[in-house]
């Protein structure tokens, strides 16, 4: 199956910051795909968000951080950061990042979880981030069927009706009689 298209959803895990390094090798040695393939897929099926602030990780800056630093080589404060087992933004103090994998199979994602399981027993399985639904539809009006919007109508009337009896005393319809009054003229 080529690497290009996996057959299984997004899944996540979260896991102390010494072992983000260990993330990309897992993945890579458990891959059907070669580490070289691994390289140019890791934007777009590989990243980390910290679990305190938020702060993203992209495939590549995971990379980065799985390969070996040379003393001398300039390197992004971020990855600094994280080599230091501090989070990537300064003024966080979480240890924690969700990774989010789009594995080759299930099979693939078995593999890594078990590889991430022997480098750092903190691994704790997370369901994938759902998107919320917005309220409103395209144009501004609330997503109702067809049920809910008559329900809503009858109840908004029956409170118009009851509203107006104890405010003015006019009578409520269907349930109340019509006052007849009748006019006797004096001769």
């Amino acid at each position: 199956m080529p690497a290009s298209t996996p057959t299984t959803e997004l899944k996540s895990a979260e896991l102390p910051i010494d072992a983000l390094p260990k993330v990309y090798w897992a993945i890579v040695s458990s891959s059907t795909s070669t580490e070289a393939q691994w390289q140019e897929l890791c934007n777009t099926r590989l990243s980390a968000e910290c679990a305190g602030c938020k702060i993203k990780l992209t495939g590549l800056e995971l990379r980065l951080l799985a390969s070996v630093h040379h003393e001398g080589e300039q390197e992004s404060p971020k990855l600094e950061r994280l080599r230091k087992n501090y989070c990537a933004r300064n003024t966080c103090e979480s240890r924690f990042y969700r990774i989010d994998v789009l594995p080759d199979s299930e099979k693939h994602w078995l593999s890594i979880k078990e590889q991430l399981q022997v480098a750092t027993p903190e691994i704790r399985e997370t369901s994938a981030r759902k998107e919320r639904k917005p309220f409103f539809g395209g144009a501004g009006v609330p997503k109702f069927s067809p049920a809910r919007l008559v329900g809503l109508l009858v109840l908004g009337l029956l409170l118009f009706f009851v509203v107006r009896h104890f405010v003015y005393g006019s009578r409520i319809p269907l349930i109340q009689k019509k006052n007849e009054y009748r006019v006797i003229q004096a001769e």
